[in-house]
């Protein structure tokens, strides 16, 4: 399919039952044999001129195929009465063709897309028609009438449509709040208890066994950022992200040879982001405030964070001496955070500054790209 073809396909399919088609073949039946106008003229494949014969049979395949090709319908209709306009052939019900046509194709497409698709053959159907009075007045209110008719048939889907996608909507986030309260239930309690037993170990011990102890501090630490990270991800599929507290969190964390200034934009901004938009620019500061706590101090880093219209824009920039070239670690995190961001849609850059330091820069797209 060619790109003009692309940009007037249909993104909607009308019935095709066998009754409508039928129903169809008996409206272009009636059409060619009840006449209007004084004449008393109905066009015919057995008599008439040879432009009035095939012109008849165009007329009636385009409001028969009208439901399986309505762009072709429409032009095949509005091609005949042009041609049959200007044999001098009279005009008669079953012209009107492209009317019928007109209402599928304003159905089974958006307005603009519609719009390309019939203004042509509609308005050369006017043209061809001003001249006569008697036709000229039928035409356009037929064809008006189709247009509204498939406006509403139309409307209706995109409501329909709208419904559905809420419904869906409401379903994921029901599934997903139900998954939160199930992790909470199991997994946060089991680690709960886990962190309170090494605890409770690590007291009872005193002063004996340093290294017992520390293992178990280590033990605590450990399944205090686990509860931490669950609560996280709960968060996430709860629809919630709360990234300034996150960013806070991590910079509160940091060794006292490792300082960090966080630069970000109103709340209001960082609320309305996207889970994942958020979740992605938290874990882009995270990495990069890890990879400078191991190769970089003693330092100072700035946080900087923008919200606009591309996006969201972070730049994390320290003056320590930055990861080193030759460090494995430095190199999975800086694939890792790429690999993330560009999942997304995004884009990421780091590398040295030329004042000394590094810097990384993100930009991740206010909307997500949907991964399949």
């Amino acid at each position: 399919m060619g790109e003009l073809g692309k940009r007037w396909a249909s993104d909607h399919r009308v019935e095709r039952g066998p009754w409508w088609v039928l129903l169809d073949v008996v409206v272009a039946y009636l059409s060619a044999v009840i006449a209007i106008g004084p004449s008393g003229h109905t066009a015919s494949v057995f008599a008439g001129p040879v432009v009035e014969r095939c012109c008849a049979v165009v007329w009636f395949a385009a409001i028969v195929g009208r439901r399986f090709a309505p762009a072709c319908a429409l032009w095949a209709g509005a091609t005949a009465t042009v041609a049959a306009s200007a044999a001098g052939v009279e005009i008669t019900n079953v012209s009107l063709a492209s009317a019928l046509a007109l209402t599928l194709v304003v159905q089974s497409r958006p307005g603009r897309t519609a719009a390309e698709v019939a203004v042509l053959p509609v308005v050369a159907v006017g043209v061809v028609l001003a001249g006569d009075s008697d036709a000229f007045v039928p035409a356009v209110a037929a064809h008006a009438v189709a247009w509204l008719a498939g406006r509403a048939q139309r409307a209706r889907y995109e409501t329909g449509e709208a419904l559905r996608a809420h419904a869906s909507r409401q379903a994921v986030a029901a599934e997903r709040a139900r998954m939160a309260r199930e992790l909470h239930d199991a997994v946060g309690h089991a680690v709960t208890v886990m962190v309170t037993h090494a605890g409770a170990a690590r007291l009872a011990l005193g002063g004996d066994a340093p290294p017992v102890r520390e293992a178990l501090g280590r033990i605590e630490e450990v399944g205090r950022g686990a509860m931490s990270d669950l609560d996280r991800v709960l968060g996430l599929l709860t629809d919630s992200y709360d990234l300034q507290a996150t960013l806070s969190g991590l910079v509160a964390r940091l060794p006292a040879d490792v300082t960090a200034e966080l630069r970000l934009p109103s709340p209001d901004l960082l609320t309305v982001l996207p889970p994942e938009v958020a979740e992605t620019a938290g874990r882009v500061v995270q990495e990069s405030l890890t990879n400078v706590v191991r190769h970089a101090r003693p330092a100072h880093v700035v946080v900087a964070i923008q919200v606009t219209d591309r996006g969201v824009e972070i730049v994390v920039t320290d003056d320590g001496q930055g990861p080193a070239a030759s460090s494995p670690g430095g190199r999975r995190g800086l694939a890792g955070m790429r690999e993330r961001v560009v999942g997304v849609g995004g884009t990421l850059d780091a590398g040295p500054v030329a004042a000394g330091g590094w810097q990384v820069r993100a930009t991740i797209p206010p909307t997500p790209k949907e991964t399949r």
